[in-house]
């Protein structure tokens, strides 16, 4: 019988086909121009492994394919599986490229190993060379009801068993890990040592595996303090009680929406401070998946009425601003010129930036859970940014 990573792989080879011939009938991405074909690299890093740059050599996220989650753990993929003509061809935006899938505590600690290695069977369908993606959000509490309460002692206890079975799931897997997005609510908790040590413990823990890198969350170009703003010397603290000197490095802009341009200069700040304070040359990555039209977090405005900021309206036209919209693919040529960073940013990402990654999740309802169908559309349609570069059949 037939293995579900293998049905998946033979099912997206299918609407490959398929979407060849819708994105002819559909036209080209409202909103791109000629100047931005082709994108460099010619194939996207779901398709061909993508070099290191000279001044990154030891960049984890380069020299490999990453891979691409079809299944029933990921929000996306059914949908776009089921999805044919015009609808399959937007959706491909989001299907076909690389997203990181979040785990927390709504996996229980008896199922977490299980679960993670069924991820990563379908992510790498077949290929243990492939990159895999994960954001690890189990810290309880945290976010506004970390702010109210510290953690049980059982809490505690819940927490070391389910990294460790967590460790064990992807054991040898090349592996990037986001350690625990909206890592600035850390500055509100009344229970910070304690939080601040399992962390640290969570970091060492999974950067000790082989083929593990850590990025661990540091807010994003506006956030650095909860509701204090920006600071990059407050980020560094951040990153320094939560076990950075084991970490490949940080991560910028998971629930924020600001362009690699401003974190790219905040991360530069960053690195600076933690090699002032002994940490040497750290790296980071940051979420593009939601950055085509930048914007920082005081602008954002609610979809709808009563909605939280993290459910941004979307842009619905090419020139519509104050808006979220899909923006750079995954990539670890972050110094590619399509991009138009500043020559300032260009030397800094080939140095420091191993990737422009999509661990943000705009299409879900504030950026969390369900799916929703009209956002990924909508975006889809409206991103600066051209669809995925198909292979020739």
């Amino acid at each position: 019988m037939r293995s579900s990573a293998a049905r998946g792989s033979l099912a997206l080879l299918l609407l490959l086909l398929l979407l060849l011939l819708a994105t002819l009938l559909t036209g080209p991405t409202p909103g791109a121009t000629a100047a931005r074909e082709p994108l460099a690299p010619s194939v996207e890093v779901w398709q061909a492994a993508e070099p290191a740059y000279a001044e990154n050599p030891t960049n984890p996220l380069a020299g490999r394919v990453w891979g691409v989650y079809q299944g029933p753990q990921d929000q996306v993929s059914g949908p776009f599986l089921k999805a044919r003509g015009t609808k399959a061809a937007l959706l491909s935006k989001l299907g076909l490229r690389p997203r990181t899938k979040w785990f927390g505590g709504w996996v229980p600690d008896s199922s977490i190993r299980s679960t993670v290695e069924k991820h990563i069977a379908s992510a790498q369908a077949g290929d243990p060379e492939k990159l895999v993606q994960i954001a690890v959000f189990r810290m309880k509490p945290w976010e506004q009801e970390g702010c109210e309460r510290r953690s049980t002692a059982a809490e505690k206890r819940s927490y070391r068993r389910w990294i460790n079975q967590l460790a064990a799931g992807i054991a040898d897997t090349p592996m990037l890990v986001v350690m625990q997005p909206d890592g600035p609510f850390l500055w509100c908790v009344p229970d910070r040592p304690a939080k601040a040590r399992l962390l640290t413990w969570a970091t060492r823990t999974l950067s000790a595996l082989p083929r593990t890198s850590v990025y661990i969350d540091a807010g994003a170009a506006d956030w650095c303090q909860n509701g204090y703003g920006a600071d990059p010397e407050r980020c560094a603290a951040l990153l320094e009680r939560t076990g950075i000197e084991y970490a490949r490095g940080f991560a910028l802009d998971s629930t924020h929406y600001n362009g690699p341009d401003a974190n790219i200069a905040q991360g530069a700040s960053i690195v600076g401070i933690l090699q002032r304070d002994g940490y040497g040359d750290k790296h980071f990555i940051l979420d593009t998946a939601k950055s085509g039209r930048p914007m920082a977090w005081p602008d954002v405005i609610p979809a709808r009425k009563g909605d939280l900021k993290d459910n941004a309206r979307v842009c619905r036209t090419a020139a519509q601003t104050r808006c979220v919209t899909l923006g750079i693919p995954p990539t670890v040529r972050t110094a590619a010129p399509d991009w138009g960073l500043t020559e300032e940013n260009r030397t800094t990402a080939r140095r420091y930036v191993d990737g422009f990654v999509w661990f943000g999740r705009p299409w879900l309802y504030n950026q969390a859970d369900p799916f929703v169908m009209k956002r990924a559309i909508t975006m889809a349609r409206s991103t600066p940014w051209p669809g995925p570069l198909l292979p020739t059949p």
